[in-house]
């Protein structure tokens, strides 16, 4: 059998983009969007430290996720959905 690298046509050029997820700063972006929510939510009820801090302290821990494993983010929401089995 032949290689398929020799084949003409068998293989397409990929964009970079479209085999990567998409961050917002380096975060996975329904995260940041999330993130970004929940601190303005906290911001405006009348803490606006404490919604900056978490707006601030919950990018930096997508981000160092999102360093680690790009779908490490999309594996928390998988797990969280799977019921304990070793109860």
């Amino acid at each position: 059998m032949r290689d398929p690298r020799d084949v003409p046509g068998y293989l397409a050029p990929v964009r970079q983009a479209l085999t990567q997820p998409i961050l917002m700063g380096g975060a996975p972006r329904p995260y940041a969007i999330l993130n970004g929510t929940l601190a303005a939510v906290i911001a405006f009820a009348g803490a606006p430290l404490l919604g900056i801090a978490v707006g601030v302290v919950g990018h930096i821990v997508g981000v160092f996720l999102a360093r680690k494993d790009p779908d490490a983010i999309d594996v928390l929401k998988r797990a969280m959905r799977v019921p304990n089995r070793f109860d």
